[in-house]
């Protein structure tokens, strides 16, 4: 099991690494909120988020991550005083908490509960399929390779059929944060999505579709 710890503070980060690997768990790491949603692409079962942060706090950067993806457990660390902080980041769609300062039994005991009521979710359209567990996209069980950008986009579709998406809500979702300022880029990786899976033998015409002047809906049955 891998998990994203989201911390500021590089002995922080350490202390928890240490009690986290004791128990067997890979460890992955990242300062700020443009480092961790980078290290997302890298599939982390779980992210144990600190709240106060520079820049872009925990709680603005949990909601985020849950907009991506609702199915990634997320473990706040907040102060023992601010329970208000707390509360906010529980509404944001955080899974638990722990306070700080911690014991790493209890940080350990939380978080496997929480792994335990949480579960993959394959998201599947007959025989196209998100892989939760590798996060690749297969159809009738081939692998369809496309960057990561491109299967994060195709996640977000899948995840919430029916809901229309214009340019910049995608931009925003799979790009927060970035040194990329076109969001003219979202149509270049569409037609990656298009035309891989229509490669495939997906019929994409039938799900993805344009709303001319609007943006990109996938719909959740088959037109037809």
């Amino acid at each position: 099991m891998k998990i994203l710890i989201v911390d500021d503070e590089e002995k922080m980060r350490h202390l928890i690494r240490l009690f986290l690997e004791s128990d067997g768990y890979f460890c992955i790491e990242a300062s700020d909120a443009r480092s961790a949603l980078d290290k997302i692409e890298e599939r982390p079962n779980l992210v144990l988020l600190d709240i106060m942060m520079p820049e872009v706090d925990g709680i603005s950067l949990c909601r985020q991550l849950k907009t991506m993806d609702p199915a990634l457990p997320v473990v706040l660390l907040t102060a023992r005083s601010d329970n208000e902080t707390t509360i906010q980041g529980l509404d944001a769609g955080a899974d638990d908490y722990v306070t700080k300062p911690f014991d790493g039994n209890v940080l350990l005991a939380r978080i496997r509960a929480v792994l335990r009521r949480t579960r993959v979710v394959n998201i599947q359209y007959g025989p196209l399929r998100y892989d939760e567990e590798s996060g690749r996209v297969l159809y009738e069980e081939q692998e369809i390779v496309l960057t990561p950008k491109a299967t994060a986009i195709l996640k977000l579709f899948l995840q919430h059929p029916n809901r229309l998406f214009n340019r910049l809500d995608l931009f925003d979702l799979v790009w927060p944060y970035s040194a990329e300022s076109d969001p003219r880029t979202v149509d270049a990786h569409i037609r990656m999505i298009r035309e891989k899976l229509g490669d495939a033998g997906f019929p994409i015409d039938d799900y993805l579709k344009t709303v001319w002047g609007r943006g990109y809906r996938w719909t959740e049955e088959r037109s037809g």
